[in-house]
């Protein structure tokens, strides 16, 4: 094995090189470069790397070395255990490239060919086309993408040529998780180390203990260098047709065959939402159905005349590319918009559902008449995605946010999938799992690389009501307030002008606490971003007073009480006598001519809010604090 190391000798060693050279022994095995991460490789002085390259990974090898070989006179074909070892001194098994399957012409040929070889069934097909033909193949872990690139170097390679490949010298870390059996136990969260944070998490706590920026320390520390996006669509309401002006715009209305418009990169994605037998018949009959009477005998033409045949190629109308202008204009704000590939953020409502979760079936009106089909909900679609990453050998991290998981009907939304979320029953993992789906009938799991991370406020239901399924299967991270913080980031040591808020929150959440329960606090948040007196006035008034009147449904006598608002400065007493309001009859035995009275000021003026906060913190608590 030909090794070159590309950092200085000084420093520590984090990369290794492998070189291919035309009929080079190669002895690397699936173990050499399990879990490696490639970092680039070269071509004969053409380098490749994720800066310049989309969706980098080890099938990337493959690939530009079929076409760097790929000529108008030779088309690469079958590559056989003699190509890949072509001067091996003993017999070489063709069980060596099982999982290396390349080049045939079809998808049919490369699933035929594995059942063949018996390989692995996560065997990952991809195309790859020039001169307008296509050429398959199929391939698992790095090294099968590195015999591939072996057998192509020695068939079609001169004595010069040589592939150098980059990749890291230690193993990726999968993020090993601990499951402790007993499931109440609390996990305070560590950036720097995130090997005891578990596949399932959720933070809980009061309002305003900063779970939504915690998140973004998670998706930071287990995303960290995953920078690629990726071009998604949404292809809700289209039909094949739109769906193919969506491929003209893209190539630019150039002329195209019905296999390069099968090829194109909306054409494909469109046709995994869909469940056609046939793309390329689907497509053939949709062009055909619309043709203009010169280009095709078929009975089948509606007369619209949107397609029109160019030699062998089909082109657009001028009624077609009104109409597909039309379609991309409607469409652009959806179709094409890059977002973050290996992260999905979401929010749990009342009426959020299975069907916006996994699966569903919902009505469409394509040309006019209504159809019904299973539509993929987002959770579904983000799994895909990872799962194709395992495939490719990628080994990424996914993260799935799910913001007040609590608020939603979990038993309703996971379905029978909340067994799945189990790392156990992961795809990848020892006693991996998958289901049937009840509306397409596809076989359905989640990847072991899918992170789960929920929100919940506590405030709004309490841990103990949650669902005992949902407990079992999750790690909770208990998010309180932290006067601390305040203390670190806010004005002089949490003060500003004079006025402690660190001091003053301790205070009110120790009042909430006696009048209601800790899950009920203010959560440091609230002061976090106050820099002025008149912000924590805001503060106040728009926030932390409106949600005491929703903790204790305007009981104005314990939110004074929690303020310790004895100036009266926002809940005022007020004297009114049921004597004057009602005639004496009817007041005596129904109301109380000691019961007190109050009413809420909205807002106070800067001189009465200083007032106000002097006598938020009570003698003997500032002499405590």
């Amino acid at each position: 094995m030909l090794f070159r190391f590309t950092n200085s000798q000084r420093k520590k060693v984090l990369n290794l090189e492998l070189i291919l050279k035309k009929n080079k022994p190669l002895i690397e095995n699936y173990e050499d470069l399990k879990n490696r991460k490639l970092l680039q490789f070269t071509i004969n002085g053409n380098e490749f790397s994720a800066e310049n390259t989309k969706r980098f990974s080890w099938k990337r090898l493959s690939e530009e070395a079929a076409l760097q070989y790929w000529t108008e006179e030779v088309t690469p074909s079958l590559i056989t255990i003699k190509d890949v070892y072509p001067n091996a001194s003993e017999k070489k098994p063709e069980s060596e490239i099982k999982n290396a399957i390349g080049f045939y012409e079809s998808r049919e040929d490369i699933k035929n060919e594995t059942k063949r070889r018996h390989s692995t069934p996560r065997i990952n097909i991809r195309e790859i086309e020039k001169f307008g033909e296509i050429i398959c193949y199929g391939s698992f872990a790095g090294i099968d993408d590195v015999m591939l690139a072996q057998g192509l170097l020695n068939l079609y390679g001169s004595p010069s040529d040589e592939i150098i490949i980059q990749y890291s010298e230690q193993q990726k870390n999968r993020h090993k998780r601990t499951h402790p059996k007993d499931n109440s136990q609390k996990v305070e969260p560590n950036q720097e180390d995130f090997q005891i944070i578990g596949l399932n998490t959720i933070l809980y706590g009061p309002p305003g203990t900063g779970k939504t920026y915690e998140v973004k320390t998670y998706k930071d520390t287990l995303l960290l260098n995953q920078s690629a996006s990726e071009r998604l669509y949404n292809f809700e309401g289209l039909s094949w047709r739109e769906a193919i002006y969506l491929a003209y715009k893209e190539r630019n209305f150039e002329a195209l065959s019905v296999k390069e418009i099968e090829n194109t990169e909306v054409v494909r994605a469109y046709a995994k939402t869909k469940k056609s037998k046939s793309i390329y018949g689907t497509l053939s009959t949709t062009v055909i159905e619309h043709a203009t009477e010169d280009s095709t005998t078929s009975t089948y033409r509606n007369g619209r005349d949107l397609f029109e045949r160019i030699k062998d190629r089909w082109a657009l109308t001028e009624a077609g590319k009104i109409e597909a202008e039309e379609v991309f204009s409607n469409a652009k704000e959806e179709i094409g918009q890059k977002k973050d590939y290996y992260y999905q953020f979401v929010t749990f409502h009342q009426s959020y559902g299975y069907e916006d979760f996994i699966e569903g079936i919902r009505a469409e009106t394509v040309d006019g008449s209504i159809q019904y089909e299973v539509k993929k909900g987002v959770f579904r679609n983000f799994c895909e995605r990872a799962e194709e990453d395992l495939e490719n050998g990628t080994d990424n991290n996914f993260l799935f946010v799910i913001d007040e998981i609590n608020r939603g009907n979990i038993s309703k939304i996971f379905g029978e999938l909340i067994t799945l979320i189990e790392p156990e029953k992961r795809i990848g993992a020892a006693e991996e799992i998958k289901v049937t789906l009840p509306y397409s009938g596809d076989q359905f799991g989640i990847p072991k690389n899918v992170y789960i991370l929920g929100t919940m406020n506590t405030a709004d239901r309490s841990l103990a009501m949650m669902d005992t399924a949902l407990r079992r299967r999750f790690d909770f991270v208990e998010m309180m307030p932290n006067s601390g913080l305040i203390r670190k980031e806010v004005g002089d040591s949490g003060s500003i002008e004079g006025f402690n808020l660190a001091d003053i929150l301790d205070a009110l959440n120790e009042r909430i606490q006696y009048l209601y329960d800790r899950e009920h606090t203010l959560g440091h948040a609230f002061f976090m971003n106050n820099n002025t007196l008149a912000d924590v006035k805001r503060t106040f008034e728009n926030k932390i007073i409106p949600l005491l009147q929703e903790y204790f449904y305007d009981d104005f006598r314990k939110i004074r009480a929690i303020l310790n608002d004895k100036n009266g400065i926002y809940i005022v007493e007020k004297d009114i006598s049921p004597n004057k309001l009602f005639d004496n009859k009817l007041a005596d035995g129904f109301f109380s001519n000691n019961e007190n009275k109050y009413a809420l000021k909205a807002t106070a003026s800067d001189e009465d809010f200083k007032k106000f906060l002097s006598g938020v913190l009570i003698h003997k608590e500032v002499n405590e604090l």
